[in-house]
């Protein structure tokens, strides 16, 4: 349009200038009302977008299990939004690095309430790094959904606030056990633990009680503290290998398993051994070394080539393409939680809650997550996979028997 020229208005042109002032400032306060009651850290024109935020562990001795996790949950709010949202509402993933450290994690709980004004909270792979963000989280009555930590005593630490996408340890720990004795046949087992971590302590605990429940017997515990203190682990198995266990159940922190495992076999331990879903990395075989011998370890579900559900090979080549590398279980949980969480929020966007329990089923890549009965606790079968000679292989997936109470 040509832009004209007109002559300053005076005299009783004044008023009806001031009027039309008026008119602006108050139209002016009134957008920027607007612009301020949308949450900090949206987008313009997001404000009816899917606010989700995420803690994971990027730094310190969480990383090799959170950086898939997180990983993979990036993928899942870019997959979301390219298919154009969830009834046309996008996805917005605030991601914070919890750094290992339960003061920064709390506070990344906090930053993610009061200024990004999220609607749920995912992630981490750990009980004792979660706890200190859900209980955050449940202060402002806002639900966290831990992706990959499996103590089943989470729930009643933060009632009706912390969901787990994952299965609990006495599941995994009631499938290693049920295992050893069915497809080991071991009739002993040596449990070697981690003493300072609330998943090192429990997974053995569940694995003794189911063990002994179907008939074995514990030879010995050796436990430890820490990484610090593996090095001691060969000592304290002296003449621990006559008579030979049937089964070493090793529970380790995920920096530590292979550490761990040389410690046993250093030892002159030969007994397969059994561990849990911190052992799901690419670095176990070479942490562990070339005398690690068979190596058996429960998961989350068999996230490789050889998988024969064309959703788990979508998802490796598009996790390959981003990432450059393949994604193991804890990605897919990643993946997996993005999605259970954006659905209910789409269900429920004022309780996360009541969304969780409307959304009936949801089949994920790690199997199906679904909140019945107030059950914060999905019930999913559990994949064994094994490590032999540097290759890994499923063993495929199981229900156990009979889960210990928590």
């Amino acid at each position: 349009m040509k832009k004209t020229t007109k002559t300053p208005k005076t005299g009783s042109d004044f008023r009806p200038l001031a009027i039309l002032a008026g008119a602006v400032i108050l139209a002016l306060i009134f957008v920027a009302a607007i612009v301020l009651s949308v949450p900090a850290g949206t987008p313009t024109g997001q404000s009816d977008a899917i606010r989700i935020g995420a803690i994971y562990n990027l730094n310190g001795s969480q990383s090799s299990l959170d950086i898939p996790s997180a990983r993979g949950a990036r993928l899942a709010a870019a997959q979301i939004n390219e298919r154009g949202g969830i009834g046309g509402r996008q996805v917005i993933l605030t991601e914070y690095d919890g750094k290992t450290n339960t003061t920064e994690i709390a506070a990344d709980a906090d930053r993610l309430i009061g200024t990004d004004h999220v609607q749920v909270i995912i992630g981490m792979s750990d009980s004792d790094m979660v706890l200190p963000a859900a209980r955050v989280a449940a202060g402002a009555r806002t639900v966290f959904v831990t992706s990959g930590a499996t103590s089943p005593l989470l729930p009643g630490q933060v009632p009706g606030y912390l969901y787990l996408a994952c299965y609990g340890d006495n599941t995994q720990a009631a499938a290693a056990a049920e295992f050893a004795q069915s497809d080991l046949n071991a009739t002993t087992a040596l449990v070697v633990m981690d003493n300072s971590t609330e998943y090192t302590r429990l997974l053995p605990k569940y694995f003794m009680e189911r063990f002994a429940e179907g008939g074995g017997t514990i030879t010995k515990v050796v436990p430890y503290e820490g990484s610090q203190d593996i090095p001691s682990v060969a000592g304290k198995l002296s003449g621990t290998a006559v008579p030979a266990p049937g089964v070493v159940l090793v529970a380790c922190g995920p920096e530590d398993c292979g550490a761990a495992i040389r410690a046993v076999r250093a030892a002159g331990i030969t007994a397969p051994v059994i561990g849990g879903d911190s052992m799901d990395s690419p670095k176990l075989a070479a942490a562990a070394g070339p005398d690690a011998g068979r190596i058996v370890y429960t998961t989350h579900g068999d996230i490789s080539t050889s998988s024969a559900d064309p959703d788990t090979s979508a998802f490796i080549k598009r996790y390959y393409i981003e990432y450059g590398e393949k994604p193991n279980a804890f990605a897919a949980l990643g993946y997996d939680t993005v999605n259970v969480a954006a659905q209910a929020a789409a269900l429920s966007p004022s309780d996360i809650r009541a969304g969780l329990v409307s959304l009936k089923t949801y089949d994920g890549l790690t199997g199906t997550i679904a909140y019945h009965n107030n059950a914060q606790i999905p019930e999913k079968s559990v994949t064994l996979m094994e490590l032999n000679g540097g290759t890994v292989r499923s063993l495929g997936e199981r229900v156990p028997r009979i889960v210990p109470a928590p």
